[in-house]
């Protein structure tokens, strides 16, 4: 049985290659079923099989005892669903600042001990606005010129310390805002691996993506094909 067929068979859910694929309404995840929830725009079909099928953050592979995991920008949860499946027993935070999906995001996951936290992530902590003009898989972050408004962000070295100051895993989908966190190098230190969708708005290169992640002590172990401007890179200290 071809793999894809395979990992939609580990969520219980049949997967054949389409253009009209259609995201179920309910799967399995560490032996519950999960209702999904989810909005009827454009992109949710590809990222559910980006996620679940595809597999394209690599969950259980390369991989070794994975106990904490972040997933920043985890929009209605598919990343954060199919890391409780591969590992059960870790810790999971999720943030997502989006509003639009949050009631969304905490459905999917509800019962599943996932936490899920309403903020952004990014290179400094204050309050943000949302540019979501479109699908709110790709809405962005910059920074609010009202202190009392908008929408709270951390730092990277705060979500680490939360969720205990090691993270075995870290998933990042943030559109853009993962330049802003590559500056902070310490917080960076307390990450075994990373699995994440680059963006390149700014007229940024994939050198220099892979220049910046080995220049934080990881290894480049895998650099899938680049769409427009953006693509999946991984990396692991081990």
């Amino acid at each position: 049985m071809p793999r894809n067929s395979l990992n939609g068979f580990r969520f219980r859910v049949l997967y054949f290659r389409g253009t009209n694929y259609k995201v179920p309404s309910r799967i399995r995840v560490a032996k519950k079923g999960v209702s999904l929830r989810y909005l009827d725009e454009p992109g949710i079909s590809s990222d559910f099989i980006e996620c679940l099928i595809y597999n394209v953050y690599g969950l259980g592979q390369r991989l070794r005892q994975v106990r904490t995991i972040l997933d920043i920008g985890a929009n209605v949860g598919f990343f954060s669903l199919a890391a409780k499946e591969y590992y059960p027993d870790a810790i999971i935070h999720a943030y997502e600042p989006n509003p639009r999906v949050q009631k969304l995001l905490r459905a999917n996951v509800e019962g599943l001990n996932i936490e899920v936290y309403p903020e952004a992530v990014g290179g400094q902590a204050g309050q943000v606005t949302l540019s979501d003009e479109s699908v709110s898989n790709m809405a962005r972050t910059c920074p609010s010129q009202d202190a009392k408004g908008g929408i709270a962000q951390i730092r990277l070295d705060a979500a680490v310390e939360r969720i205990g100051g090691a993270v075995d895993l870290l998933k990042m989908d943030c559109e853009g805002a993962e330049w802003e966190m590559f500056g902070l190098a310490d917080s960076w230190d307390s990450i075994k691996n990373v699995r994440m969708e680059y963006h390149l708005y700014r007229g940024e290169s994939v050198e220099q993506v892979m220049q910046t992640l080995s220049g934080l002590g990881f290894r480049i172990t895998r650099l899938g094909p680049q769409r427009n401007d953006m693509g999946i890179i991984w990396g692991s200290r081990d």
